[in-house]
């Protein structure tokens, strides 16, 4: 009897643990993607010439958009891997740090 029902509720069971690695991923990813948004923002903000260096260091295959003016604002984004890549999700973060005199 214990059998049948373990057999029936195990698919489930590696399922729903499946969905929760996946998810834990995903949030992994998207706090590496900040991270790497507030690293880049620092080096742009202090004008140094490779801002994609260190943020690649941080989280690997992150794309950046960089802004300038009064604040140094940078978008990262980066593709989620894992089961949810199927569905083509991007994780995606922006920071913004206060440009220093004499920046360009």
């Amino acid at each position: 009897m214990v059998t049948a029902e373990l057999a029936v509720s195990l698919p489930a069971v590696l399922l729903v643990l499946l969905l929760t690695l996946s998810a834990v991923s995903a949030g992994l990813a998207q706090m590496r993607v900040a991270d790497a948004a507030r690293t880049a923002a620092r080096q742009a903000a202090v004008g140094a010439q490779d801002v994609e260096g260190p943020a690649q260091a941080v989280a690997d295959r992150v794309s950046l958009r960089v802004e300038t003016g009064e604040l140094t604002c940078v978008t990262a984004s980066r593709p989620v891997s894992g089961p949810f890549s199927v569905l083509g999700l991007t994780v995606t973060s922006r920071a913004c740090a206060y440009t220093e005199p004499g920046v360009p």
